[in-house]
């Protein structure tokens, strides 16, 4: 295969000399190169000029959103995306791959490279291919990772600074999923903050995540348990599934969220729409 490289030198993990080592290793796992890539300040029109190159597949090594961009680009009729982790939280690849070094994906994919499609949600413009958070907490996605690292000070300081435990803030989420051509089914939460979660196999959906503690002290134990094991299995948390989200801000303000680990703000309302058929991504054949 001929490959199409993007490489953001500015991603957190991504190595000085990444340019080089990249090339060296496709070319010693049998593939080529059609065009490389490595330079931050005009990373949208390299991506776009990737996804039109005619090559067999991108390989797009940087953070969760360098790997948006790429998959955004490409779609579902251009080529298929090898998403390498360069980046803090590393959505996507930890998806896709499981917890592997770049260098181990890589070898992985190109001994035998199969494609598979993914979903995404759309809001606006943006498009994220694993989940959206909603709300004040989403500041626990830096926080988490902070906690990861081992770095407590850093994440003390981002709950404080974030002012994520927030009670205060509440949101009305309204989520429908079609049954059927006529059977729709429609819900309402309020929660202090929300997860939309791409639900993958034959059948995409969002699942959705209404975190909504009764009190500050509560909301701070579920901090802690979101820091420690993830929001999904931090309580009280009220799971759902759905086709279309809108989020609304009660008081109407905007509404802080983090797409793939990338923070956003929108203005309230926000709806989210699912996209089924969204980008090709390259991964490793299975074995039979």
């Amino acid at each position: 295969m001929k490959f199409s490289v993007i490489i953001n030198p500015l991603s957190r993990s991504v190595p000085k000399g990444a340019a080089d080592e990249l090339e060296a290793a496709i070319r010693a796992s049998g593939h080529d190169i059609a065009q490389l890539h490595c330079r931050s300040n005009q990373l949208e029109d390299d991506v776009q000029a990737a996804a039109s190159s005619g090559a067999d597949g991108v390989i797009a090594w940087g953070g969760d959103g360098t790997l948006a961009c790429a998959l955004t680009a490409c779609g579902v009729s251009g080529p298929p995306v090898l998403a390498l982790p360069g980046g803090t939280m590393n959505m996507l690849p930890k998806r896709l791959y499981g917890d592997e070094a770049w260098h181990q994906i890589l070898a992985r994919v190109l001994s035998k490279p199969a494609t598979e499609t993914l979903a995404a949600g759309k809001i606006e413009n943006r498009r994220f291919y694993v989940a959206a958070l909603f709300g004040r907490l989403t500041g626990l996605a830096e926080t988490r990772e902070a906690v990861r690292k081992g770095e407590l000070r850093d994440a003390a300081q981002a709950l404080v600074e974030g002012e994520v435990l927030d009670v205060e803030t509440r949101l009305k989420l309204s989520g429908a999923r079609q049954h059927g051509r006529s059977d729709l089914s429609e819900q309402d939460i309020q929660a202090v903050a929300a997860a939309v979660t791409l639900k993958s196999g034959p059948s995409p959906a969002f699942e959705i995540a209404a975190i909504d503690p009764n009190s500050t002290m509560e909301l701070f134990s579920t901090a802690l348990d979101a820091m420690i094991h993830g929001w999904k299995d931090a309580g009280p948390v009220e799971h759902d599934v759905s086709d279309t989200v809108a989020v609304q801000d009660l008081a109407g303000a905007d509404i802080p969220a983090t797409l793939d680990g990338e923070q956003v703000t929108f203005s309230s309302p926000v709806r989210i729409d699912l996209v089924k058929d969204a980008a090709r991504v390259l991964c490793a054949e299975a074995s039979h």
